[in-house]
């Protein structure tokens, strides 16, 4: 992905962040837009706000009203891959196992 991608998806998480601030029902939706950030940050070789980004998604998640356990387990999953990449491997086997326990 490319700088204009993620600027693009700069200014999703952001809208859905002021949309979500003003109706907490939305909360999960700003979980989503932020998740699809980190990838992309992920994808440009920004791993520290890869990771940063991913894990408000999943603080997100777990904090929003109704049940989002599909979408918390695809974001502890991802989660977890980018603490291997650093070589967290008890943090990322905690999110792994985590993650399992959704599905």
């Amino acid at each position: 992905m490319d700088a204009d991608t993620i600027a693009e998806l700069l200014e999703t998480a952001e809208k859905r962040r002021a949309r979500a601030a003003e109706d907490p029902a939305h909360l999960a939706d700003l979980a989503d837009a932020l998740l699809n950030l980190a990838v992309a940050y992920n994808d440009h070789g920004e791993f520290p706000d890869a990771i940063a980004t991913a894990e408000e998604a999943v603080d997100i998640w777990r904090s929003a009203d109704g049940d989002h356990r599909g979408s918390l387990a695809v974001g502890l999953a991802t989660v977890s891959g980018y603490y291997l990449a650093i070589g967290l491997d008890e943090e990322a086997n905690a999110a792994a196992a985590e993650a399992a326990n959704l599905s």
